[in-house]
């Protein structure tokens, strides 16, 4: 998980990772209890106190007993009319977040193995009560950016952000820690239909046209402190990031060694397509998108 140096972000014990989570999630859910059944108030109880006896154990064995018992209570509860709506503001250390246009909700979160590796589990719920679970197989893929991915090879991800590009699809600001190394930020776009999740889509535009990647990943040292978010204007819709680099010209290509080099790279949303701009000044977002944005001095991990 992530943890702080005196000048970067790095990995940190678990808890403070699941502790500074709420931060950005709790901004992004605007439910109220009032309301509700009390049937349902049981069942956040009831995953609640799964939820945190997952986060309280560290080995392998115990903690794929404990994801699996939170994942049976959660599918349980899945399928209640009342839980498209509901806030679950107890399940403090899952992502929670509902799409702009309301025609789905994510529950995502990760766990961290003994070694430091990441596995992440995601349920889809459509506001008509259909559930598609994906099944993270990060771990296992080779150039992971130029791949058509389903819900049954999903590269895994902790969402932050939707951003609804078109009809049934959406852009996914995510991030993955993914090793004891380094750390990823990336963009993802997903596309619902009945039953099924498809994952990368041919929406990005480079400088070089030969580059066809379907998904943007941002890899960098465990110790650095990289921002991306979505700025939202009135004349435009951007993502901001930082540009990194590596610290030396002999680390090239060895990722533990990037970090953030004070300049900004972006991605315009142009008829549908994410544009790439390298080196650009970014500017301040006044919308009401950027309530949902962690400042970095929050220290929130997905403005890593």
């Amino acid at each position: 998980m992530i943890k702080q140096s005196s000048k970067h972000f790095v990995l940190l014990p678990m808890k403070k990772f699941f502790t500074s989570i709420v931060i950005l999630l709790f901004a992004a859910t605007s439910f109220s209890q009032s309301g509700f059944s009390d049937l349902m108030k049981r069942n956040e109880r009831e995953l609640a106190k799964k939820l945190k006896e997952l986060r309280s154990v560290r080995k392998n064995k115990d903690l794929k007993e404990k994801n699996e018992a939170f994942i049976k209570g959660l599918k349980i509860v899945l399928g209640e009319e009342e839980t498209f709506n509901y806030p679950f503001d107890s399940l403090n250390s899952i992502s929670k977040i509902t799409s702009p246009d309301n025609s789905f909700r994510l529950f995502n979160w990760n766990v961290e193995m003994q070694d430091g590796s990441q596995k992440f589990y995601c349920f889809i719920l459509k506001k008509d009560g259909e559930i598609i679970e994906l099944n993270d197989k990060h771990q296992f893929m080779n150039n992971p950016e130029t791949k058509k991915l389903t819900d049954k090879n999903w590269y895994g991800a902790v969402y932050y952000e939707i951003i609804p590009i078109g009809r049934k699809q959406y852009t996914l600001l995510g991030w993955n820690g993914k090793s004891s190394l380094t750390t990823q930020k990336l963009i993802e776009v997903m596309s619902l239909g009945n039953k099924k999740a498809k994952f990368g889509a041919s929406v990005f535009k480079f400088e070089d046209t030969r580059d066809r990647r379907r998904r943007f990943i941002l890899e960098y040292a465990n110790d650095a402190y990289v921002s991306m978010k979505y700025v939202k204007q009135r004349k435009s819709k951007q993502i901001v990031y930082d540009h990194v680099s590596p610290s030396t010209p002999q680390t090239e290509g060895f990722y533990q060694f990037y970090y953030p080099d004070l300049s900004y790279d972006s991605f315009t949303l142009e008829g549908g397509k994410w544009v790439h701009q390298p080196l650009v000044e970014p500017k301040n977002n006044k919308s009401d998108a950027d309530k949902l944005y962690n400042d970095p001095k929050a220290k929130s991990p997905f403005n890593r």
